[in-house]
């Protein structure tokens, strides 16, 4: 039931002790007057005074600031002109994230279809039909990464390393 009434405010037992005391004030002093009012309708209208005031003070504005948004990412993602980049980068945050997930990602996949399309356009090879002359082409570490299984994502340093390589066919 609080979370249902904190937007509205909080009622608490003293002023609500003291608009029923308000009320039975107002009514002695009608009383004294000559005017008859009915109790409990002039203490449920001090309750419904108090419940508006309750209201109206929950939907105020709240005079503490906010505490500054805090994000933070494994690493920063560069802004590129180009989506597909971005896409890319974020595939590889994500993978860089979640350790043991490398080879079910999309990224190292694809990284392989690009450097095997290279390989197909620019020198004619296939990284399945020829491996011996991908391999002297492209240099250990990189064939190894492009074809064995690669449960971590590399390290910003050899990504750098196997880029260049695939680049440079």
């Amino acid at each position: 039931m609080k979370e249902f009434l904190s937007p509205f405010g909080r009622l608490k037992l003293w002023p609500a002790v003291g608009a029923v005391a308000l009320a039975f004030v107002f009514w002695a002093a009608a009383r004294i007057t000559g005017v008859d009012f009915a109790i409990w309708q002039l203490v449920l209208l001090s309750l419904a005074a108090l419940l508006a005031n309750s209201v109206v003070n929950g939907m105020r504005a709240d005079t503490e600031k906010a505490p500054p948004l805090v994000t933070s990412t494994v690493n920063e993602p560069s802004w590129r002109p180009f989506t597909e980049v971005n896409r890319w980068e974020d595939r590889l945050i994500f993978a860089e994230a979640k350790p043991g997930r490398f080879e079910g990602t999309n990224a190292k996949r694809q990284l392989a279809e690009v450097a095997s399309e290279r390989l197909r356009l620019r020198r004619g090879l296939s990284l399945s039909n020829q491996p011996d002359q991908c391999r002297a082409l492209l240099g250990d570490p990189t064939f190894l990464f492009l074809t064995e299984p690669a449960p971590d994502c590399p390290t910003p340093r050899q990504l750098g390393e196997y880029l260049q390589a695939i680049e440079e066919i």
